[in-house]
């Protein structure tokens, strides 16, 4: 038996759109699909590593991987009363823009512009604030800049030693300059070159072709080697110690380290702040790796989070007292990642998709009392090994959500053995149960610790998962029939035709009913009190004492299915029908679907009813439960129906 689903969800590019859908006559037709009752995306681990193409004063720009720029606006920037070339430290909020021979300049939070024009001859090579660096055909460097927004002021630069090739510039910290790292009799140097008036100073000379740096107006780190910016000419810069990790930025007095070549497994990349006055080191964010970098304004920005969920983009600023602030100024959108397989119950629907390096991982949504995501996607699983998904079958790998936070799923090994395996208790837990080398089976159905396995080899298992223990084990094997496991009960067809027998799994004891059924069930289905049974063209519910047997047509399944919570057609919503509407399906118990609100509407019966018994004048008062939830979630019935009573002769 397998259990169709209520709840019809489509899963394109890492979207599940959630619907109930009504099948219409004839049954063989596609179903129509009602309005989505919510969506969510399914979210990748994977924290994205972004770049920022400008940072200012007054807010910035990142770029994760390889979407679109997202422009940062900060609340609390206030405009300077006056901005200009004139006065370089307002250059912390310009935005240059190279188009041919000429830069454009804007002041982001005045609106003040310029255009610097780069005379024939010269090439372009950096930019920062409102100069720009350019090299003649001479390997001369230049510092251009605009008097009155449009005449452009050319400024060579001096100190710059002769037949040293430039290897990198590089703009960090500051607006007011800008380093430079040059070759030279087989030496690599860095220093910095003062864009105020043009002048260029050597401050670290070492064996390095490409040294790591970074700068501000306080201070110069290169190659591991940190000086003061205005120290006296001929100081010997400070040799600090080496770590794996990068040099980021300076901010203040405080040298940022981060993006480590190797993290300890266990442990997460962090951010780390070492004073270039006392040595004292100290963490500025934990989890922290990937877009770290320097902002003109003296400050840095770095991503830093315990998950993909909560990754964010923070500003860096140095403290009146010689420490760092760091605020949240961003929230960088996870990427969406592709649902492999899906199932809901009670109240809580499962995603299952691919994580970072080739595992796979069971998230969740909680969902509200009309079916809509309510709540962030949550962790549920550990990372799992993929299953061997055999030719041909779609389903693969089959979920269950067992109604108490937990989920089962089929796992195929490379021979095509297969194990029962649940999830659900806590990121780490993983509980499973061998099948004894069978093979081709399904999941039938599975509440809480029980799941029931139908074996392509003609057994069925009842499969235990004890909280407790650390494994599943079969608790009962049987020879493969109709049958449904609810709580802790195991429905089957009984020894006398139209009977169904219930096994209590836990104490062995057995309950016979007696359904009305003119044949022996070859479909069982059961939810809470409610039993659906069905065999050729005769199907019916059974529900308890205070409701009534009641025999209805069979559902004809559509050739085409829709998508399912776990890869299984979808049952319509009507099933509340009254029994002599042919072209309605019946009543039957589907799993953990989250109600429809719509107002139910009373039914008309055509003829009188086929029921087990007559309906007495009491019953047209009476409606009848179609579904409840599991015993760990509060009932959540489907429509009511109503029939009408029917004139007698």
């Amino acid at each position: 038996m397998i259990r169709p689903r209520r709840l019809v969800l489509a899963a394109v590019g890492g979207v599940v759109a959630l619907s109930c859908t009504l099948l219409t006559a004839p049954a063989q037709a596609a179903p129509g699909a009602d309005e989505p009752a919510g969506t969510v995306r399914l979210a990748t681990e994977k924290r994205v590593t972004v770049d920022y193409p400008w940072a200012g004063a007054s807010g910035f720009q990142y770029r994760p991987g390889t979407t679109s720029v997202t422009t940062v606006d900060y609340p609390d920037a206030v405009p300077p009363a006056h901005a200009g070339p004139d006065d370089l430290a307002t250059g912390t909020d310009v935005v240059n823009t190279r188009d041919g021979q000429k830069v454009l300049q804007k002041h982001r939070s005045t609106g003040v512009t310029a255009t610097v024009t780069i005379p024939t001859g010269q090439a372009y090579r950096a930019a920062v604030g409102w100069s720009v660096l350019t090299m003649d055909g001479n390997g001369a460097l230049h510092v251009l800049r605009t008097v009155d927004g449009t005449l452009t002021v050319d400024t060579p630069v001096t100190g710059f030693p002769a037949g040293a090739r430039p290897v990198l510039y590089r703009t960090g910290g500051s607006v007011t300059r800008l380093a430079i790292v040059y070759a030279l009799d087989g030496k690599t140097s860095v220093g910095l070159v003062d864009l105020s008036d043009g002048a260029f100073r050597t401050y670290v000379t070492g064996d390095e072709a490409t040294p790591q740096l970074a700068f501000n107006d306080r201070w110069l780190v290169a190659d591991w080697k940190a000086i003061r910016v205005d120290a006296e000419p001929g100081t010997a810069p400070t040799a600090l110690t080496r770590t794996g990790a990068q040099l980021e930025a300076v901010v203040g007095d405080q040298l940022l380290i981060g993006n480590p070549g190797f993290v300890p497994g266990g442990t997460e990349a962090a951010l780390t702040a070492r004073s270039l006055v006392t040595g004292a080191s100290a963490t500025v964010l934990p989890s922290s790796f990937g877009g770290i970098g320097p902002t003109p304004d003296g400050g840095a920005l770095a991503t830093a989070g315990p998950s993909s969920l909560d990754w964010n983009i923070h500003r860096i600023t140095p403290t009146g007292t010689g420490g760092l602030s760091t605020t949240e100024v961003a929230r960088v959108p996870a990427a969406a990642t592709g649902v492999q397989g899906l199932a809901v119950a009670g109240g809580e629907l499962f995603l299952y998709g691919a994580t970072p390096g080739a595992s796979l991982r069971y998230s969740s949504f909680q969902l509200d009392a009309t079916g809509r995501p309510d709540g962030p996607q949550t962790r549920r699983s550990p990372g799992l090994s993929p299953s061997t998904c055999l030719t041909g079958d779609a389903a693969c790998p089959q979920l269950e959500a067992l109604g108490d936070g937990r989920v089962s799923h089929l796992w195929t090994g490379e021979t095509g053995q297969e194990s029962v395996v649940t999830v659900g208790l806590d990121t780490t837990t993983v509980l499973s149960a061998p099948t004894d080398g069978d093979s081709s089976g399904r999941i039938g159905a599975g509440t809480g610790r029980y799941v029931f396995y139908n074996g392509g080899s003609g057994k069925q298992r009842v499969v235990d998962f004890p909280r407790a223990k650390t494994a599943g084990e079969t608790t009962l094997t049987r020879d493969r029939t109709a049958a449904a496991v609810w709580g802790q009960t195991l429905w089957a067809p009984g020894g006398t035709q139209g009977q169904v027998t219930g096994r209590n799994l836990k104490t062995g004891t057995t309950t016979t009913i007696t359904t009305g059924a003119p044949c022996t069930p070859t479909d069982i289905q059961a939810v809470n009190t409610w039993l659906y049974w069905s065999c050729g063209s005769s199907a019916g519910v059974y529900g308890p004492p205070s409701a009534r047997s009641r025999s209805r047509p069979t559902w004809a399944r559509p050739a085409s299915p829709t998508a399912s919570c776990s890869g299984r057609t979808a049952p319509p919503t009507n099933c509340c029908s009254p029994t002599s509407t042919p072209a309605r399906p019946p009543p039957a118990p589907w799993s953990n679907c989250p109600p429809r609100t719509r107002t139910p509407a009373a039914a008309t019966a055509a003829g009188p009813s086929t029921a087990s018994a007559a309906p007495s004048p009491t019953s047209t008062a009476r409606t009848a439960r179609c579904r409840s939830s599991p015993a760990a979630s509060p009932p959540r019935p489907w429509r009511r129906w109503k029939p009408r009573p029917t004139r007698r002769p």
